[in-house]
């Protein structure tokens, strides 16, 4: 099976990988084509990385591989308080070693533009150029960020299917608020099966390595000196183009400057749902570069003395001489979070873990989805307009019952450059469907959180943790009347007397 095991004496990791090549292994890898890395979309797999590895453009012209993340997809993991995207960069480079792969083009989108970046930091002898496909601020934005703490508990603590399902459109409004109703019923039912409420305990670790990043310094970004492009959507509320623009000013000594490449979208699965005019893009810029080759030949330094050197390098811009003493053969060592976001970050998997046993499953028996998300119940309190508030009326009811014969599953449209959202209450087509200009409370404008807001949202995430997500009810004036005067009768029974 195509995995990389990295064992060292406090962590353990198997990666999953895969290839372009016929057997899925480098081994098959065409020595005269330049090898290109691929890293998949945040709270994806490496199988959603299908639009570039079927491109011909892409896959006849490169040795491709992709990577699952530690805590994504196939791969597995020991859970650690310490991880981070410098973890993450560490691991690429022992992949890099044990596969014996060559110097190599790096792709990456999102949150994991910055794994990319922090490895052609510490390693550019392996970096031949950097595509970085809309790129997340450095830390995240304080109406994201909120908004994330919400859903996160929500996610892994629903209770019904419904619940679940309102938690997937969430994210879906974050990341695909325009996909077409296929890919919506694709990307929940991947939700589904990998991320559901009894498997939160890799929904926390995933979402600590959001929550809890912290910038690169301009030292750091100052030591990239490869070619860099970044593929950028035009007005994505998770992705502002303004972030990009800052990242590429703060590139200063790439060759000709860092270029940015700007795509009429709001998504933010630029990669999955804009892939022909990002896959153009990439070709174009990776064809430009010299040419290279892809010979499996041995390391030239010791993974312990390469890996020695990157954490010298890592100690002196963090100025912090204890990290150049770790283990270099464990990834976790390039670990730079601190005493108290390791113990947050332990405590809060350990508070996550409890209960999984008994957790919701929404999979039925044979482990598949039990419903598509489109086939879901057409009713409005699970759809919220643009002010954040649902609505019904008696023209929605008229509408159902008139149409006894309709078909439940609506083909999709996609609205247009200039179009208007649609509100709540309509089906599930309607509701995964948002124009460009649409204005959502969810995503309003705002700054990075600091260091602050994140230490104060680790402990509230720890210690104010709800037992159940399911709403209270609360009975007040002649209700209680009611409670009191039938004790001894179910509440059902009550109120029909």
């Amino acid at each position: 099976m195509p995995y990389v095991d990295l064992v060292s004496s406090d962590d353990y990791a198997s990666i999953w990988y895969t290839t372009n090549a016929p057997c899925c292994t480098v081994s098959g890898f065409d020595p005269e084509k330049p090898t290109l890395v691929m890293l998949h979309p945040l709270f994806l797999d490496s199988s959603w990385l299908h639009p570039q590895l079927d491109d011909p453009r892409l896959n006849s012209n490169f040795n491709i591989i992709t990577f699952d993340q530690r805590s994504t997809g196939k791969s597995l993991y020991k859970p650690s308080g310490k991880h981070d995207l410098w973890v993450t960069a560490a691991e690429l480079a022992h992949c890099f070693h044990h596969l014996r792969l060559p110097p190599a083009h790096i792709f990456a989108p999102e949150l994991f533009s910055f794994t990319a970046l922090r490895f052609a930091a510490l390693f550019p002898e392996l970096t031949l150029s950097l595509t970085l496909c809309n790129v997340s601020p450095q830390t995240e934005l304080k109406s994201i960020f909120e908004a994330f703490e919400e859903l996160t508990h929500l996610w892994c603590y629903a209770e019904d299917l419904e619940s679940f399902e309102t938690a997937c459109k969430e994210l879906i409004n974050c990341y695909a608020q325009d996909a077409h109703p296929d890919l919506v019923d694709e990307l929940v039912a991947f939700w589904e099966v990998h991320y559901p409420p009894f498997r939160r305990t890799s929904v926390i670790t995933n979402v600590n390595l959001v929550l809890n990043r912290t910038p690169m310094t301009p030292d750091e970004l100052a030591s990239i000196r490869c070619p860099v492009l970044i593929i950028q959507a035009e007005r994505s509320p998770t992705h502002p183009m303004e972030y990009a623009q800052q990242l590429r000013q703060s590139l200063i000594n790439v060759p000709n400057g860092a270029q940015l490449f700007n795509v009429k979208a709001t998504h933010g699965y630029l990669s999955l749902l804009s892939s022909s005019i990002v896959n153009q893009v990439l070709n174009k810029f990776l064809t430009r570069q010299p040419p290279s080759r892809s010979d499996l030949d041995p390391p030239a330094i010791p993974l312990a003395d390469r890996m020695r050197m990157a954490l010298a390098q890592l100690a002196e811009w963090r100025e912090d001489a204890s990290i150049a003493d770790q283990d270099p053969l464990s990834p976790l060592s390039f670990s730079c979070v601190t005493d108290e976001v390791r113990k947050s970050q332990d405590e809060l998997y350990a508070i996550y873990q409890d209960g999984v046993q008994t957790a919701f499953s929404p999979l039925a028996p044979d482990g598949r989805p039990l419903r598509k998300y489109s086939e879901r119940k057409d009713e409005h309190w699970l759809e919220s307009n643009a002010d954040g508030f649902s609505y019904t009326n008696i023209k929605q009811f008229q509408d159902r019952i008139s149409e006894p014969n309709r078909v439940k599953r609506r083909p999709g449209r996609r609205p247009g450059a200039g179009g208007g959202g649609g509100g709540g209450g309509g089906s599930g087509a309607h509701a995964a469907n948002a124009g460009l200009g649409q204005d959502s409370l969810l995503f309003q404008p705002s700054e990075p959180v600091t260091q602050e807001l994140q230490q104060v949202a680790r402990i509230r995430r720890a210690t104010v943790l709800p037992n159940s997500t399911t709403d209270k009810h609360v009975i007040k004036g002649s209700m209680a009347k009611v409670i009191a005067s039938g004790a001894g009768t179910s509440l059902p029974r009550r109120l029909l007397r």
